[in-house]
């Protein structure tokens, strides 16, 4: 990774209540949801501290003391971490405002979305960043089609010229790379003063227009591996491709993975793509494909998960056939021998009905 330059600190956003990954976040907010026996913002926090930040603000909303427990102060991780919580819903730069306290206001910052897998070069981000003299720089990521996204334009020299919310086929140019918000920035002081305190601001869709009309933005195009977890399915895709070895700062430990404490019969198969979490047990007989089974989960003899995920303490009775993308809350339980294919919820603590 390139070197950052100074940037030492960051904001994590991790105020959403996760709404589409439920029943998941009923209990636990998004950003703790495991990625191979660690929160997924844990990872967040490894990338950038590779990157040389070593103070990170999570500015929260949702179920904050979940975050603030497991990290603490920072000091074991050789970090400083502090928190705020958005007393109602402040936005994407409400919330970076909210945080402005405990930052130094004489420095850049790093700002991450919490819900965004990547293995983004922040130094490259930083480099552009100041060889443009910009306010902001985005990270952007390319797609194929733009229209449920937000398409940002640049000239040349890679300053932001334009942004087009959902464009239309009428707003595309032929030939022109589409490329969208990444959801990792820098921003200057001057880019964080202009953020008004204690109101519901978006940074996209007031503050970077604010500052791109007076060509302060900058963004940088890159072909790194990003994906964003808001949903089940590329919640279990993040699996996949970290078991695959296509997050570049991620080793992949095999491809499959089991916590040390979970426990498996020697006669159940382990098919590559399956994540079992700690302290989780599959029984005689049982089939494990290409899912996501939660700490504490049970996996009753001869019964079969392949395609879902399922939360923590979820028990799959004997002989049951759970396959397709079926979301288990914590708790919930699939009686003996039912056949449950996905698309299909299972709410938190509740028993599958056919």
């Amino acid at each position: 990774m390139s070197d950052p330059r100074g940037v030492a600190q960051a904001v994590i956003l991790v105020g959403g209540q996760g709404t589409r990954m439920r029943p998941l976040t009923d209990t636990m907010p998004k950003p703790m949801l495991p990625l191979l026996g660690l929160p997924f913002v844990e990872r967040q926090v490894q990338h950038l501290a590779r990157a040389g930040v070593r103070r990170i603000v999570f500015s929260c909303g949702y179920r904050p003391r979940e975050i603030e427990e497991y990290f603490g102060d920072g000091s074991s991780r050789g970090l400083e971490m502090g928190y705020v919580v958005d007393p109602e819903p402040l936005g994407t730069a409400g919330a970076i405002a909210n945080a402005e306290s405990l930052l130094d206001g004489d420095g850049d910052v790093f700002v991450l979305n919490g819900d965004i897998l990547t293995d983004l070069d922040l130094g490259a981000l930083v480099a552009h960043h100041l060889a443009l003299g910009a306010e902001a720089t985005i990270a952007l990521t390319p797609v194929e089609d733009p229209s449920a996204f937000g398409l940002v334009r640049t000239d040349p020299d890679g300053r932001v010229t334009e942004f087009v919310e959902k464009p239309g086929a009428d707003e595309l140019i032929p030939g022109e790379p589409y490329r969208i918000n990444a959801g990792t920035y820098v921003l200057a002081p001057s880019a964080r003063a202009a953020i008004p305190h204690g109101e519901q601001v978006s940074i996209e869709r007031d503050t970077f227009p604010l500052l791109a009309a007076r060509g302060g933005v900058g963004a940088l195009g890159s072909g790194c591996y990003w994906r964003d977890i808001g949903t089940p399915q590329s919640y279990l895709d993040a699996h996949l491709d970290v078991l695959a070895g296509r997050v570049g700062f991620i080793t992949p430990p095999g491809a499959s993975w089991v916590a040390d404490d979970a426990h498996v019969d020697p006669s159940a198969v382990i098919g590559d793509g399956a994540s079992v979490g700690p302290g989780a047990r599959v029984g005689a007989g049982a089939t494990v494909g290409r899912c996501v089974i939660a700490g504490g989960a049970r996996v009753g003899d001869g019964a079969t998960v392949d395609g879902a995920v399922l939360g923590r303490d979820v028990v799959v009775g004997p002989g049951a056939q759970v396959t397709g993308l079926v979301v288990a809350g914590d708790g919930a339980t699939v009686p003996d021998g039912m056949v449950l294919e996905g698309p299909a919820t299972v709410a938190t603590g509740s028993v599958a009905s056919a």
